[in-house]
């Protein structure tokens, strides 16, 4: 599929180039030679021109954009929350990935869509380096919480649906506190090496986790 866009690609840009040189020629004709006439289809070969150059901009553009991840700024901790309710909500399974779970035992919302996530047999989990409040474990009977013990609490935080989906996974990666909060959504085309890191991450907690 990608050497059929790239072939196309390259297509549009030689009939551009063909076009553009005919039209230069037909210009510095009619504008140096003394002899030269009146060239009826003049203006429909610079209008092609013009068309071409904007077709291959934007077939360009649209297909450099699925290699770009998608960010937001959240200025209020509910707007945070609101992505969160949104994003876990997408897969099959979600693993948060966070130095804290302060932000999730006030958010009654987004427990209640945790929970019924897990009634209809989503995987949810939550690693942390800190033990979790016994009414967050109340709250989220059937979810994991892989506690790493930790000295020090990473800096990493970050939200992976559809882990164990290969090609489907979207990562979220959140960084700075409000009115600042920037999210980074990732997936497999805007950052596939990142989501291999993530699932390394997880991937080492948990075995910390169990040697702890």
């Amino acid at each position: 599929m990608q050497n059929l866009v790239k072939h196309t690609l390259y297509l549009f840009l030689w009939i551009t180039g063909l076009t553009a040189a005919m039209t230069l020629a037909g210009i510095g004709y009619a504008w140096f030679s003394s002899e030269a006439k009146e060239l009826p289809h003049l203006e429909w070969l610079i209008g092609s021109v013009i068309i071409e150059v904007v077709v291959v901009i934007l077939m360009l553009a649209k297909k450099g954009m699925k290699y770009l991840p998608d960010t937001q700024t959240d200025k209020e901790p509910k707007d945070t929350l609101k992505f969160m309710e949104k994003f876990i909500s997408m897969g099959t399974s979600a693993t948060v990935v966070s130095n804290r779970v302060s932000w999730l035992v006030g958010d009654d919302k987004l427990i209640s869509i945790l929970q019924s996530k897990i009634e209809s047999g989503t995987r949810i989990e939550i690693i942390t380096p800190s033990a979790v409040p016994e009414v967050l474990r109340e709250k989220l009977k059937g979810a994991s919480f892989i506690i790493t013990k930790e000295q020090v609490s990473p800096e990493a935080r970050f939200t992976l649906v559809n882990g164990d989906r290969s090609g489907a996974e979207k990562l979220a990666i959140a960084r700075g506190v409000h009115p600042d909060h920037e999210i980074t959504i990732f997936d497999n085309n805007s950052g596939p090496q990142i989501i291999a890191m993530a699932k390394d991450i997880i991937r080492k907690s948990k075995e910390l986790s169990n040697a702890a």
